[in-house]
C-alpha cells in the first residue's frame, strides 16, 4: 500500500467517527483482516482501525509543506 507517503497528513472518516491530522503509520494484516495505524499530530494518540470500517480518506492540501 503506497497511497501514503511520510509527512502528509489526512483527514479519515472511520464509521461514526471523524479524525483530522492523522498521520498513516502502518497497514497490518492479522487472521485475515486488515488494519490501518494512524497517528493523530495534534494529540499524539494512535488509533488502529479496521479497514473495512473506514468510510473515507483525504489528504489535507498542503500538508507535505507544513512540516
Amino acid at each position: 500500500m503506497n497511497l501514503f507517503t511520510a509527512n502528509e497528513y489526512y483527514e479519515v472518516v472511520y464509521r461514526d467517527a471523524h479524525f483530522s491530522y492523522m498521520q498513516f503509520i502502518r497497514i497490518d494484516y492479522i487472521c485475515g483482516t486488515s488494519y490501518l495505524t494512524w497517528k493523530n499530530m495534534l494529540t499524539g494518540e494512535m488509533y488502529t482501525l479496521e479497514e473495512s470500517g473506514h468510510l473515507g480518506i483525504r489528504k489535507l492540501s498542503g500538508s507535505s509543506e507544513a512540516s
